[in-house]
């Protein structure tokens, strides 16, 4: 094993995720070469870790760590941290949860083996379950339902643990095992589900902060940098297999945490009770007697300290959701009821911004246009005919804003020029969600060409919004989900944000709460 100050070659799976890009970040500093491997399942993009895509000791592979890795570089250390650890993540597609804490932790333990690396997992408090023994020592054997929707991330990561240990008994392989217990601060996703964001996010918005079940349920809670110390710790420390808790021995119950968050973001925020989760635990705390013990190691961050600096970041980070992309053949000052409705809306939806893109149509409007919290980009020459060249300019114009902004959601008014820009944007690359909008009488009477263009169009689009009867029409039945729209403008109004979040959460990969 290579001494400390050697430079080494690691590769961290899950590198671009929360935990996994602060990692990236250390040992880059340390002048190490890091190589990441993430398939972005859960970031949708490398955000955490774009700044480090030209460092010279900095790869970065786009990769699921169910696939077999291969490199020509000698690895030194290998840090197991892919899998989501956010139940609103592992539980939207439970089978991969399964195969990455599985056939991902073969790969990599295989990896391994092959390189003489010494490999860390990143296991979870999780395999405790819901405990009947407070504190958990690393001793306590667990209560877990293996059958519950929590099983495929708490048992997938109990067998990733036996998977280590038959290396480790079988082939000699140099493995460490880390028990996470909760960890909030920067780099943490704001549409994650977790406690500790969906409270902070919603009370910076001054919204409703959710609780599941009654709010006795207590957690432990560490701040990042005490957590990535312990991992390093872990990593130099020789002839300590684990597994060890890591985590802040400090309980709070979900009812505190939550007004805490209230208070700390001075949020008019309420707090409201639904129905808890299945198998979610009652008490988690760490016992991290052996983590003093062994590494030397206890948190010094406390929770109100973090969570400021947790406040901090979160106000500062740019969310690509608070910004949404509306591609439109006329918008203000020549708004027709369709593109009204589209103002309105905006007004309804405070902290998100429209970025409306749009024809031109007169030579005295400007190419941009600041429009109260919204910004209009016209395209064009002025001319009444600039609309029949929406489609290419205007899907030219939403993709440069698209590198710029990085949206998650683009709406087309109405089907036709938009619809279009809309299509040619996707095929421009652009990994947007679609919403389209049909008015009424929108697809009668089209002749050929422009039906095809129609179902090109509408087929781009991943839900529509049609009256009821243009709903009739058979051209909609080539479109993926189509949702139908009275003519009350407050309750379309309600039902594009509730669409809008539901097809965030889908684009993530996420559900919108617990099983």
């Amino acid at each position: 094993m290579p001494h400390m100050n050697d430079k080494k070659t690691i590769l961290i799976t899950g590198g671009a995720g929360f935990i996994g890009s602060h990692l990236v970040s250390k040992y880059l500093e340390e002048g190490h070469f890091v190589m990441c491997l993430d398939n972005l399942q859960t970031t949708r993009t490398p955000k955490n870790i774009r700044q480090f895509m030209k460092h010279p000791n900095f790869r970065f592979m786009k990769q699921d760590v169910i696939v077999p890795i291969h490199s020509d570089r000698k690895i030194d250390w290998i840090m197991n941290f892919a899998c989501s650890g956010s139940y609103t993540s592992y539980q939207y597609d439970p089978v991969h949860t399964m195969q990455t804490n599985t056939v991902g932790m073969i790969n990599m333990l295989e990896l391994a083996k092959k390189h003489g690396a010494r490999i860390m997992q990143a296991s979870t408090s999780e395999i405790y379950g819901d405990p009947l023994e407070v504190p958990q020592k690393e001793t306590y054997k667990g209560n877990v339902n293996s059958l519950g929707p929590r099983a495929c991330y708490d048992e997938g990561k109990r067998a990733a643990e036996t998977l280590c240990m038959d290396y480790h008994r079988e082939y000699g392989t140099d493995v460490r095992i880390i028990r996470i217990f909760n960890t909030y601060g920067p780099n943490m996703d704001p549409n994650d589900g977790r406690a500790v964001t969906n409270f902070l996010m919603n009370a910076l918005d001054n919204k409703d902060l959710v609780i599941y079940g009654d709010g006795s349920a207590t957690r432990s809670f560490q701040y990042i940098d005490d957590l990535i110390r312990g991992i390093d710790l872990m990593m130099q420390k020789d002839g300590f297999i684990g597994p060890v808790n890591l985590g802040n021995p400090g309980e709070i119950t979900m009812k505190d945490l939550a007004e805490r968050a209230i208070s700390l973001t001075h949020s008019n925020s309420k707090i409201v009770y639904e129905r808890g989760a299945t198998d979610d635990p009652k008490r988690r705390c760490p016992d991290i007697t052996l983590a003093k013990q062994e590494l030397g190691w206890e948190p010094v961050v406390n929770l109100e300290e973090g969570l400021i600096k947790t406040i901090t970041y979160f106000k500062e980070a740019p969310r690509a959701d608070r910004k949404v992309l509306v591609l439109a053949t006329t918008y203000h000052p020549m708004s027709g009821p369709a593109e009204q409705a589209i103002e309105a809306l905006s007004k309804e939806m405070e902290g998100v911004s429209f970025h409306v893109v749009t024809s031109r149509m007169d030579a005295k409007l400007p190419r941009v246009e600041e429009h109260g919290k919204d910004t209009i980009y016209r395209v064009g020459f002025g001319t009444p005919f600039d609309k029949f060249l929406l489609p290419i300019l205007g899907a030219y114009r939403a993709h440069k804003l698209h590198r710029v902004h990085g949206y998650t959601f683009a709406w087309s008014i109405m089907g036709s020029y938009s619809g279009l820009a809309a299509f040619l944007l996707k095929k421009l690359g652009a990994n947007v969600v679609v919403l389209m909008t049909i008015d009424e009488g929108e697809l009668e009477g089209l002749g050929p060409l422009k039906r095809a263009l129609y179902r090109v169009a509408l087929k781009s689009a991943d839900t529509v919004f049609a009256t009821d009867k243009a709903a009739n029409a058979s051209l909609l039945d080539v479109a993926h989900q189509v949702e139908l729209r009275d003519g009350n403008a407050k309750s379309f109004m309600q039902r594009v944000r509730h669409t809008y979040a539901g097809l965030l959460n889908s684009r993530e990969q996420k559900l919108a709460r617990p099983k």
